[in-house]
């Protein structure tokens, strides 16, 4: 979008609200609704099961087999156990994978490597024991992993104990050992973090451990060391760890002060004395007056609590940015220093859902008792603006009025129409009909097809035939560009393996194909038996397995909502 148009959507969104929309929770289907779309979507599975196997790809085999295992788990566990067993001979099969061109063998390696990590963390979601059986059947021997490869496994290694934690926190501690006993990591935090959540005595035990290692440590040299020591001390104070174990812990930090003269006189001192300085206020409490010699070395005479606080804000940003509501407001009790931005983007993200409810109950208990009166009234103003007015859609057609290009305005159309819907479908329908006619005369190319698709999601999402109508013309489209860019495999991109369509999203055909799958649960929400008949007409035999698959995932997930803005502009 261009930054013109960025301009006006957010005088428009002033305007009109960021969240026009129904606010009344989504109905939940009735029982036998319910039973009969899980029906049909394990008989879509079941066809897909009796036919990936045949595919030449063991790339595609394996991608598609574990969706399909992940969904048929709760419906038929033994059957979902052996399609990932198979799914193991596939991804070892890449693994091993021999190229005498370096470039092409590495290039398979990285691809197979992360997708057996998005297997294993299928898996773990249900049977963190066969998780761990599938990360140790389709290991490289060390022998030959390189350096970065074995530090990628030892983190793969840690990940999965971090998501095992939850439902078994043994075999999470068991991991998370023989893991220090490869070498430090700060992604032995996290699970560390969620052995406190679930078994105290195991996360008590792994702290210990931790710390008795880093006492043999040399800091100065060993990086990793240094930095998994100063993240514990500054995530894991008391009383998230025992008083002991974290005095100990200061204790290697003062120790490597001392050794390196950050305690001493001289102004001239390592850069590590910068770093453990940043924990002079923790170190102060055990250390006293000998730690008063490390407030000098604090960065630009900074506070050594604001030098820290900024520290702790690389821990919550990943969690503010990809964090569910429940996520981010859990972080609450354990940042106290962040309270703002943690309620603010909670509420936020609440209020863009639709989830008025909970943003109101947010904005209720908001930190900044001076704001929540302005947070109350912009979910009053949410509440009341259902009704789109004559005035408001004028407002509109003088702002595209206003556009220089057909594709501006059609996006513009799209974000309109997503954001009325709620309040007046009639109105809704009457935007994305512009919409429809300015794409008939659009320049075409890969920005036309990707608003083709959108507009067919909004359509369907609207309860509206027009989302199929726009498909079903638009499929032979689809095929011809899938052909034209396999007949252009290896010069632009890399479209086909083992002589079938890769299902990376890679090109602009691949993201075209990937916005169409996130989209396949509007379309089988409005008609289910008509989108099959779309899926199967796609000519390569792959694309129609994966496409039944989305299908089969949409009708086991919550029908969608209005469709948000990211998935309708470009």
């Amino acid at each position: 979008m261009s930054h013109r148009l960025y301009v006006v959507v957010a005088v428009l969104l002033l305007t009109v609200s960021a969240s026009v929309r129904s606010q009344e929770p989504t109905p939940q289907p009735a029982s036998d609704e319910t039973a009969a779309r899980q029906n049909k979507a394990f008989e879509l599975l079941d066809s897909v099961a009796g036919q990936f196997g045949a595919l030449r790809s063991p790339e595609n085999r394996a991608r598609i087999g574990s969706n399909v295992a992940e969904l048929l788990w709760s419906h038929d566990q033994t059957r979902a156990r052996g399609i990932f067993v198979a799914v193991e001979e596939d991804i070892n099969a890449g693994l091993n994978y021999s190229d005498t061109d370096e470039q092409s063998h590495r290039h398979t390696i990285l691809v197979f490597g992360q997708l057996r990590g998005n297997i294993i963390e299928r898996i773990a979601k249900h049977d963190p024991e066969l998780a761990l059986e599938f990360l140790r059947a389709t290991r490289l021997p060390e022998d030959e992993q390189r350096p970065y490869e074995m530090e990628d496994e030892k983190s793969l290694e840690l990940r999965l104990a971090g998501m095992i934690a939850t439902r078994n926190p043994q075999l999470a501690l068991k991991l998370g050992l023989q893991s220090l006993a490869k070498g430090f990591s700060e992604d032995l935090l996290p699970v560390l973090a969620q052995l406190q959540r679930t078994d105290k005595a195991a996360a008590l035990n792994f702290f210990r451990t931790i710390v008795d290692k880093l006492k043999d440590a040399n800091l100065t040299d060993d990086y990793l060391a240094m930095g998994l020591t100063t993240s514990l001390a500054q995530e894991f104070a008391p009383p998230r760890a025992d008083e002991q174990s974290y005095r100990e812990l200061i204790g290697v930090l003062w120790k490597t002060a001392v050794t390196n003269g950050c305690t001493g006189s001289s102004d001239d001192v390592p850069p590590i004395c910068y770093q453990i300085a940043l924990l002079y206020p923790r170190i102060e409490k055990y250390y006293g007056p000998r730690a008063a010699s490390l407030k000098r070395w604090t960065p630009n005479g900074q506070n050594p609590e604001e030098a820290a606080s900024i520290s702790r804000w690389g821990e919550v940003r990943e969690a503010l940015e990809k964090g569910t509501v429940d996520e981010i407001m859990a972080l609450a009790p354990n940042y106290p220093e962040f309270q703002i931005s943690i309620y603010s983007t909670a509420y936020n993200k609440a209020r863009e859902s639709g989830d008025l409810a909970r943003a109101r109950k947010i904005a209720g208990d908001f930190p900044d008792e001076a704001q929540r009166p302005y947070l109350i009234a912009q979910l009053d103003k949410t509440q009341a603006l259902k009704t789109v007015t004559p005035e408001l859609l004028a407002d509109l057609q003088q702002r595209l009025n206003s556009l220089r290009s057909n594709a501006e305005r059609v996006q513009l159309l799209l974000y309109a129409a997503v954001q009325i819907a709620g309040g007046d479908r009639k109105a809704s329908l009457g935007l994305l009909n512009q919409a429809d006619q300015l794409l008939g005369s659009s320049r075409p190319g890969k920005a036309q097809v990707e608003a083709q698709i959108s507009l067919a999601m909004v359509y369907c999402s609207l309860k509206s035939d027009r989302g199929f109508a726009i498909m079903e013309a638009l499929m032979p489209k689809l095929n011809e560009l899938v052909a034209a860019a396999a007949s252009l495999d290896g010069f632009d991109n890399d479209y086909l393996r083992d002589g079938e369509w890769t299902m990376t999203g890679a090109g602009g055909v691949g993201s075209i194909l990937t916005q169409l799958a996130q989209s396949a649960g509007y379309f089988a929400n409005l008609d289910l038996e008509r989108s099959i008949t779309l899926a199967a007409q796609f000519e390569r035999p792959e694309l129609r397995l994966m496409a039944k698959s989305k299908i089969a995932q949409a009708l086991l997930s919550t029908p969608p909502n209005q469709p948000p803005v990211s998935q309708v502009i470009h």
